[in-house]
């Protein structure tokens, strides 16, 4: 049901999803009975949150958006607050250490790098860092009102291909921390955009 819809407006009609799920059971399926500790970063109403709450029956979710009031969901392994991904100091604020990040925020240009970079360092060992719709830069005008060709995913593809990347973005010792820590990028298609897969050393 579409979770977008205003409520004067609201109906049962089903829409088509994305289709990451057949992508996140290649990563995830092996430790859904752990303990984690896991970050979605745009949670919205909640709807992936109670996903991964009956998936990962064992784990605790911090779920963060930008507006947390609309959040609708309530348990002792949720907490749900606001963080503006945009902003570096907020997301430094961010004091644990997580096994699974998901970026499912605003999709900016600038808030999917300044996140990924920002954040990294606070993923555990063997860690998954997930980028859902990491292509809106490239394909809505709306996400990249500058036109900049410089996005998340040509920077992810160039480090695929152990090329060098700037990025205004990114300052180097960021950059360096993430080509040193990283293991392995996979990045795939869903039946409307991609979706990257970042794992850590």
């Amino acid at each position: 049901i579409n979770q977008y819809t205003r409520f004067s407006k609201k109906n049962n009609k089903l829409i088509k999803g994305h289709k990451y799920a057949v992508y996140y059971e290649k990563f995830i399926k092996k430790i859904k009975n752990k303990k984690l500790n896991i970050l979605e970063l745009g949670s919205f109403k909640g709807n992936a949150t109670a996903s991964f709450f009956f998936y990962f029956k064992n784990s605790f979710i911090y779920s963060i958006d930008l507006y947390p009031d609309l959040f609708i969901y309530k348990s002792k392994r949720i907490k749900n607050f606001k963080i503006d991904n945009s902003s570096e100091k907020e997301l430094l604020s961010l004091s644990k250490k997580y096994d699974l990040i998901i970026e499912d925020a605003g999709h900016y240009l600038k808030d999917q790098i300044i996140t990924l970079f920002t954040l990294f360092p606070k993923l555990k060992k063997k860690g998954i860092y997930v980028v859902e719709e990491l292509d809106f830069p490239d394909t809505r005008k709306d996400m990249n009102l500058t036109n900049d060709k410089n996005t998340l995913y040509t920077i992810l593809k160039s480090i695929k291909k152990n090329k060098s990347f700037n990025s205004s973005y990114v300052p180097e010792h960021k950059k360096k921390y993430f080509i040193k820590n990283y293991k392995y990028i996979k990045i795939y298609k869903g039946r409307f955009n991609k979706i990257a897969f970042i794992i850590k050393k």
